[in-house]
């Protein structure tokens, strides 16, 4: 057992991610144990997708059956399409002061789903020109500098493509799921979520003492409801030394603050927070 706050030896790019967004939501969740996961249809179908991103990645082969046939499954056993489960998301949209999003049926998240799929391939090849496969789903579990603490997470995939002059270049790549515009600009500069990539990078190249020179980044984003041949888009990131050292720097503040008991609440984040309005946070 460790003697960080959280009672774990470890902590994570989403961990950190929360903590910087409001300090008080992460101390809820990660100190207090307050648990508030719900089922949603998103990350149902985005874990969904993940796999058949994974699947291609490993085979370059689509199972365009499967994932429909597990999407289906989990609005089957979710609830997702019945009246109880539309009628609640409306009220607590309502409660929230937000107008409700209108409800999509499963016809349409199998639809979308197979259009980003079927163009995942093409897509690849276009932007990873002739991209070689090395890992999906690899766990990183790395000592963080100057600390007892480690740093967890999962890089969706890692690909090789040839350079120019014969050699190889890394790539270490995300999927995404995102609506049918993608990101907006900000999104795509904000450094909090270029900061996963950053940090999977940073302990990527150090666990294999890859030069970091030699290893690029980015999102894929598989964008719902895009028209086919649409559907895909490399969002790069840049993780040269200053990044790469905010990224590192964002984790050791983040472990600082928590171990000082520093928890204050961000009222800017409040908006889809799972304890706005609760006695968790009044």
């Amino acid at each position: 057992m460790t003697n960080f706050p959280t009672n774990k030896p470890h902590i994570s790019y989403s961990e950190v991610r929360t903590w910087k967004e409001c300090s008080w939501r992460h101390k809820l969740q990660q100190i207090d144990k307050i648990d508030t996961f719900e089922v949603s249809p998103f990350l149902d179908y985005g874990t969904i997708v993940h796999e058949a991103c994974e699947h291609f990645l490993k085979t370059r082969e689509l199972d365009l059956e499967k994932m429909a046939a597990s999407i289906r499954q989990a609005w089957e056993k979710r609830g997702y399409d019945s009246d109880e489960y539309i009628n609640k998301q409306k009220l607590i949209a309502e409660a929230k002061g937000n107008k409700p999003w209108p409800h999509n049926y499963v016809d349409s998240w199998v639809e979308w789903a197979t259009n980003a799929i079927s163009d995942l391939p093409a897509f690849m090849d276009k932007a990873f020109p002739g991209w070689e496969y090395v890992a999906a789903e690899q766990e990183l579990y790395e000592a963080i500098p100057n600390d007892d603490l480690n740093f967890k997470g999962f890089i969706d995939g890692i690909i090789k493509t040839p350079t120019p002059r014969g050699g190889w270049r890394g790539w270490i790549i995300d999927w995404k799921t995102a609506p049918k515009w993608g990101w907006h600009a900000n999104k795509k500069r904000d450094v909090l979520v270029t900061s996963q990539l950053a940090l999977y990078k940073n302990y990527w190249v150090r666990k294999y003492n890859v030069n970091p020179k030699d290893i690029h980044c980015g999102f894929v984003l598989l964008k719902r409801d895009a028209p086919p041949g649409q559907t895909c888009e490399l969002v790069k990131v840049s993780v040269g030394p200053k990044a790469a050292a905010k990224a590192d720097k964002l984790v050791a503040n983040m472990i600082s603050s928590v171990r000082r008991g520093l928890f204050f609440k961000n009222r800017d984040s409040c908006k889809y927070c799972e304890f706005l309005d609760t006695k968790h946070c009044p």
